[in-house]
């Protein structure tokens, strides 16, 4: 079971999303459960109740709260990291604003089968690499925490720092050997640091600030490279980095 969100007042183009992401249920072997909201207040208020979402096509130009309003509230409010979202509009005025809310990507009206199809099939990859787990030793235990509740880690001298969303662990190792140990989207930006992408909130030449507030320092040697691979992760989203 996938859940797919979809809100925008567009009526029309919501039944026409509906039914291309139904016909691709087949092709994926994947059942998809959609729910559909024609304006923001409606979509935050279900949230609020606990609704939850794997995936959510959220038009920007809503009228009231608007989509990037929404993705304040799913982000900030509601602290919710997992859920991806995939901004629709008939614009491609937007930049660094929507970067702030992590969306999966950017779709421009009107939206073709492929694009949606790509789409959809990135955000259920994602799912499925955010399942794997980090395995690390502390004296003779073995510990594993799944790799999503990971922020970034920090070395100090011969021990990592792990932080998570919900706190932190300290073990012994070096920085390299754990970045070899994780999936795609972690990224090494200080001989000090390896981020999760997943969890930058905002992001400069010169340093990260992360979903919990800690703003981590690029290091000279790294920024060409990090400035690359940020580029490459924002890849298809019509978004630039400045």
């Amino acid at each position: 079971m996938y859940r797919v969100g979809i809100c925008d007042d567009d009526k029309v183009l919501c039944s026409l999303l509906e039914e291309q992401i139904q016909a691709l249920s087949a092709e994926f072997l994947v059942k998809f459960e959609i729910e559909v909201w024609y304006c923001g207040e409606t979509l935050e208020r279900d949230l609020k109740k606990g609704v939850a979402l794997d995936i959510l096509f959220l038009d920007i130009e809503l009228l009231g709260k608007n989509g990037i309003d929404i993705g304040a509230f799913i982000r900030d409010e509601m602290e919710d990291t997992d859920t991806h979202i995939v901004y629709i509009s008939s614009k491609q005025g937007y930049a660094m604003e929507l970067f702030k809310m992590q969306p999966l990507d950017f779709l421009v009206k009107p939206i073709s089968a492929a694009r949606l199809k790509e789409v959809l099939e990135r955000s259920m990859k994602r799912k499925k690499h955010a399942e794997s787990c980090f395995e690390y030793q502390k004296g003779s235990q073995i510990f594993r925490v799944s790799v999503k509740e990971i922020l970034y880690f920090m070395s100090m001298d011969k021990k990592i720092l792990m932080i998570k969303k919900d706190g932190q662990e300290e073990f012994y190792g070096k920085l390299k050997n754990v970045l070899e140990q994780l999936p795609a989207g972690f990224l090494m930006i200080h001989q000090s640091y390896v981020i999760h992408q997943e969890y930058v909130r905002e992001y400069s030449y010169e340093s990260v600030k992360m979903m919990n507030g800690d703003v981590l320092s690029i290091s000279k040697p790294y920024r060409k490279e990090v400035r690359a691979k940020i580029k490459q992760y924002l890849k298809g989203k019509l978004f630039n980095v400045s």
